[in-house]
């Protein structure tokens, strides 16, 4: 959507109060704006609340008028490790958030220019937009300042304002099935409530990456990051499925406004009863019986005959595109540099 559709992005830029926060020093009245903010816009992520960013963090948010209007939590990392420790850049997973276009962009324009003064290198975003056509490009797409770094997202997303019945009969043959079988085995899924549960869980998380040979995410961020969702009211949620007291398998699920994400999930592969179809079902329950109109499956690839995305499809939902990642070079004398090293190594 070009600017010249609306109000002139340096009008923004004048109106537009920039506040820069270290997501570690925000107070509870503030975290709690920042929530109330995401929670009104479409666009949003759980990887864009403060509670999930790393320690160290940046936040930074645009008021008009002494209104939210745009927030990003950034992470700060050094690309080349410690051994060019002056080269550091940003990137915002899954933001900046401001479901406006036209106001996205002249935020950050205006954080772009804060970065420079911290001396960052280069910012990179991946704003949760849908991708519809080049005609319905967001401008920021069309600025020979941004260049497109990665590329297109996608995802799967349910319905979930239909009648509880109606999505467990749109699921595939496998899929019903599947979820019936584990209940006749003894399967129980139940939402965890105490630290000693995530740990459960995360035991077979890391089982799992070491089984398939995937790398794990950082554990300790994990924990960090399902702690929140667990203790956070109504934020998400840790199903853990259970036959006999064992432990077989879990599913972490995290929700901004009215959608759900499903953000993690592990079985034990050595168990005799398949619990990946049953977590599902009892996410999507636990999405719907907290008010989210859509369930988000996450990473997908369309026409997929095997694998995660094969498993997603057989519970229904819609593709969707996301716009590609995008970078924008800060200090083009360090963007250089750093452009030499990265093809030397």
């Amino acid at each position: 959507m070009p600017f010249s559709n609306g109000p002139d992005p340096i009008h923004f830029l004048e109106r537009m109060d920039l506040e820069s926060f270290l997501t570690n020093d925000l107070t509870p009245a503030l975290v709690q704006e920042v929530e109330g903010f995401l929670d009104s816009q479409d666009t949003a992520h759980p990887f864009q609340f403060p509670q999930w960013s790393d320690p160290g963090s940046k936040l930074m948010l645009f008021r008009e008028g002494g209104n939210l209007r745009w927030t990003a939590a950034f992470g700060v990392y050094r690309p080349l490790g410690w051994k060019v420790p002056w080269i550091r850049a940003a990137a915002a997973n899954r933001g900046p958030v401001c479901d406006d276009p036209r106001l996205w962009a002249a935020a950050a324009e205006k954080a772009a220019g804060r970065m420079r003064r911290d001396r960052l290198t280069y910012v990179e975003v991946s704003p949760d937009w849908i991708q519809r056509d080049e005609r319905s490009q967001q401008s920021f797409l069309k600025d020979s300042e941004w260049e497109c770094s990665g590329s297109q997202r996608w995802s799967l997303r349910l319905d979930l304002t239909i009648a509880e019945d109606r999505i467990f009969a749109n699921f595939s043959k496998n899929s019903r099935y599947e979820v019936r079988h584990a209940e006749r085995l003894g399967a129980t899924v139940n939402a965890a409530s105490k630290d000693a549960e995530i740990e459960e869980f995360l035991v077979v998380y890391q089982g799992m990456a070491a089984l398939k040979g995937f790398p794990a995410d950082q554990i300790e961020r994990v924990r960090r990051q399902v702690q929140w969702l667990v203790h956070a009211q109504s934020r998400g949620a840790l199903l853990l499925a259970r036959a006999k007291d064992t432990v077989l398998g879990g599913a972490v699920i995290g929700r901004a406004g009215l959608r759900c994400w499903y953000i993690w999930g592990a079985t034990d592969r050595k168990q005799s009863i398949n619990v990946g179809h049953i977590l599902q079902w009892n996410a999507i329950r636990w999405a719907k019986s907290h008010g989210c109109t859509q369930y988000d499956f996450g990473g997908y690839t369309p026409g997929a005959t095997s694998g995660p995305a094969w498993f997603k499809a057989g519970f229904g939902g819609t593709p969707v595109e996301f716009v590609a990642p995008h970078r924008r070079v800060i200090r083009p004398v360090s963007y250089r540099v750093f452009s030499f090293l990265s093809n030397v190594r």
